[in-house]
């Protein structure tokens, strides 16, 4: 039995970005070094144009992803999109990750969210937008539409409580030189509540069974 894939969130966006536009700027570099050198000796093809071509048409999608990242990060950080936050002890999310590690890694009760190794002493903060949740500051977008789309939403009454999602990931794979096909795979994302958050938990979930409700009668 596969293990199935798990994930830790987005994080830190405005390294990621950085990292992506430098990325960018040297492909389209070399890109022109290579033009100019072809013009230069009359030559067909040059390597620094086929060195920098993947970069530069590659980097710039990343980047655009990610600049949109750092606003959704922002809006949830700083309050305006948050529609509920808690912080889950310290106690209370070892708690959690030993209820998680029970679920045999190929099952599809897998948790695609994957917990740190350490927990801080803190605890781990658990905020939600409409369009997302933060976790520890790992970021998981949440939507009815799209490629991985919101399926479900239940809030289940563990020790601690948490809040599970039922997503459906479509992705489109060649099958042969002249045909594709959709495959679909469904994942479970399971986001810990703190115990004295059970109100707010109840609300998240109403607001995201009002999301995917509106989303079906469309």
């Amino acid at each position: 039995m596969s293990k199935r894939s798990r994930s830790a969130g987005v994080r830190d966006p405005v390294q990621r970005t950085i990292l992506f536009a430098l990325g960018m700027a040297a492909g389209i570099a070399l890109v022109l070094l290579g033009v100019a050198d072809m013009r230069r000796t009359g030559a067909t093809g040059s390597p620094l144009v086929m060195l920098g071509l993947f970069p530069a048409l590659l980097c710039p999608i990343f980047l655009g992803y990610y600049l949109t990242r750092i606003r959704a990060f922002r809006d949830l950080r700083s309050g305006p999109s948050a529609i509920a936050r808690w912080t889950v002890p310290a106690g209370q999310f070892r708690d959690f990750c030993r209820e998680e590690q029970r679920i045999p890694a190929g099952r599809i009760a897998v948790n695609f969210y994957r917990p740190p190794r350490r927990v801080p002493a803190e605890g781990v903060e658990v905020i939600f937008s409409d369009r997302g949740v933060l976790i520890g500051g790992g970021y998981f977008p949440l939507s009815a539409t799209g490629g991985r789309r919101l399926q479900g939403v239940r809030y289940n009454a563990t020790d601690p409580p948490t809040i599970e999602f039922e997503t459906l990931l479509s992705t489109t794979v060649r099958t042969s030189s002249t045909t594709v096909a959709t495959r679909r795979n469904a994942q479970s994302l399971r986001v810990p509540v703190a115990t004295d958050a059970r109100a707010q938990a109840g609300a998240v979930v109403d607001r995201f069974e009002a999301i995917i409700g509106a989303q079906r009668h469309r």
